[in-house]
């Protein structure tokens, strides 16, 4: 009898999500860095690749050289063409090297071009932050590509997450920028569902229920705030832990509906603070509902990353970046 669940990391929910799609949809195929010489999105040893070239050979998959504007710009003419092209930049730093085919090329050729046709590309890249990597490998650019008007963004922070909205992502007639981080790659293995299963684009997810404080993240922040959460319970202190799963398209609702109950709200994220997600969070739920905002207890909080280019340090990184103490003294003061 087949089991109805595997253990599966971060990585190998993404090579299933992956074999998955290209076996389902013959035009699905994936190009970018070391996919097939590393077996990996983010070049290292998270098996997210492995055993794509042998079974689908290299029509459906290649190696890219370390060229990111040209393995996006390739990506755009391919989706025009028919397919549904999967690209890896590898680092999610990278994407600096190709922001304008992402944001406009990617994000505006709806308005640019007056392009009618689907556009379904996504493009995969690690963020790794919490490693010493420094600016570029370490850099969390989501609020920067947020701005691209037709564009979506993706930060799971579970292996069940990761796979249910990535075959979403693959399916999406718009393109999609999915964002994984190193630290979930690497984190235990989690129990996932060998069934089929999608999971919508823009529908968030309560990780955690409470009554006294909401607190909102996602990625691989959220390991810090199901942590904190844990601890402020011993304290007392209630918290709802919403993850967004998605930026791009926002499920503001979830917040406000947590928000309503707990009369406070913390949001909390790895990308520095100014101009950051967490401010367009707080606008979009003041604008949403007013008089719940007005209602709250306390003001809305952000808690995010120093206005600081990450080191090559750990000590200083983890000075300059939220960890678990801070989002636990953030969430009482509001308390």
């Amino acid at each position: 009898m087949k089991n109805e669940f595997s253990l599966l990391s971060q990585g190998e929910a993404i090579n299933a999500a992956f074999k998955e799609e290209m076996r389902r949809d013959e035009t699905v195929v994936m190009w970018g860095e070391d996919l097939i010489s590393m077996g990996s999105i983010v070049s290292g040893s998270d098996n997210s690749t492995q055993g794509i070239f042998e079974e689908f050979g290299g029509d459906r998959i290649k190696d890219a050289p370390m060229v990111e504007s040209a393995i996006v710009e390739m990506a755009v003419g391919a989706a025009m063409t028919g397919l549904r092209p999967i690209v890896s930049t590898m680092v999610a730093g990278f994407g600096i090297c190709c922001f304008d085919p992402i944001f406009a090329r990617l994000g505006s050729s709806y308005q640019e071009w007056l392009y009618q046709g689907p556009l379904p590309v996504v493009v995969v890249a690690s963020i790794q932050g919490w490693t010493a990597k420094g600016p570029d490998h370490g850099l969390s650019p989501e609020a920067l590509f947020m701005h691209s008007p037709g564009l979506k963004v993706v930060m799971p922070s579970t292996a069940y997450d990761t796979k249910g909205l990535l075959k979403s992502a693959i399916r999406d007639d718009h393109p999609v920028l999915f964002y994984t981080h190193q630290q979930l790659l690497i984190r235990d293995r989690e129990l996932v569902p060998n069934e089929e299963y999608l999971i919508p684009l823009g529908k968030a997810d309560v990780k955690r229920k409470g009554k006294d404080v909401t607190i909102v993240s996602y990625s691989a922040m959220m390991l810090k705030v199901l942590a904190a959460a844990e601890e402020l319970s011993k304290e007392g202190i209630s918290a709802e832990v919403v993850d967004l799963r998605c930026l791009v398209p926002m499920d503001v609702e979830t917040i406000v509906n947590s928000v309503k109950k707990t009369g406070c709200l913390l949001i909390v994220h790895e990308a520095m603070k100014r101009a950051g997600a967490a401010g367009e969070i707080a606008m979009r739920v003041t604008e949403a509902a007013p008089d719940v905002v007005k209602a709250m207890k306390t003001p809305i909080r952000r808690l995010a990353a120093q206005n600081i280019a990450l080191p090559h340090s750990v000590a200083i990184e983890e000075k300059i970046i939220p960890q678990t103490d801070d989002i636990i003294k953030a969430a009482r003061e509001l308390v």
